[in-house]
């Protein structure tokens, strides 16, 4: 008994519709897209690290640039202020308020007296701005003390060459008998009259 052929490959498919030959083709296009989206997913992230990481290193090289070239200019503006600073040795009183830059003042003329060795019988210092100090406000201060010729001196040389800049209005040194030292000699009176710039900060 002689079996029946088998229909061959060709037989197969020429008996698939065209509708079944698109559906396989399709479905082989998806499989082919799958694939390479799989593929291309790890390869666009790593494309897309590797260029932040390259945008990083180009941001951190372009401020290192200007570093070096801010350098000369940060340099040259130190140098300008100290050279300033040499030439002008004396400062305003700062503060952020005129209350608080007469409570300053008032530290500066105690402390000077206080070095000199003169005895301070009245400090008033205004807390209000003298309106006719131009071009900085100033607050107007007076200082009555008492002590020997060399205590006088040296007050008056640390007012003249102290880091504090003090512009002295009125200045008055006389002899007072009614307070002697205990060696006999006579103490002066001394009574200054400043007024300090100041400047808000």
């Amino acid at each position: 008994m002689t079996g029946r052929p088998s229909p061959s490959p060709s037989l197969f498919a020429d008996a698939l519709s065209a509708r079944d030959r698109r559906t396989l083709a399709l479905g082989a296009v998806a499989v082919v897209c799958v694939l390479a989206t799989a593929w291309l997913i790890p390869v666009a992230r790593g494309w897309a690290e590797r260029e932040a990481r390259i945008t990083a290193m180009r941001h951190q090289l372009e401020q290192l640039e200007g570093i070096q070239l801010a350098t000369p200019m940060l340099q040259a503006a130190v140098a300008t202020r100290e050279a300033r600073a040499a030439d002008f040795p004396q400062r305003p009183v700062a503060a952020s308020t005129a209350a608080l830059a007469a409570g300053v003042l008032q530290g500066v003329l105690q402390r000077y007296a206080d070095e000199s060795q003169l005895s301070v019988s009245e400090l008033n210092v205004s807390g209000e701005p003298d309106s006719t100090s131009v071009p900085l406000a100033a607050l107007p201060a007076t200082l009555i003390a008492l002590g020997d010729v060399y205590a006088v001196a040296d007050l008056l040389s640390r007012v003249q060459h102290g880091s504090t800049l003090l512009d002295v209005r009125e200045l008055t040194v006389q002899v007072n008998p009614a307070r002697r030292a205990a060696g006999g000699g006579e103490l002066l009176q001394l009574t200054l009259v400043v007024r300090a710039p100041f400047v808000l900060q």
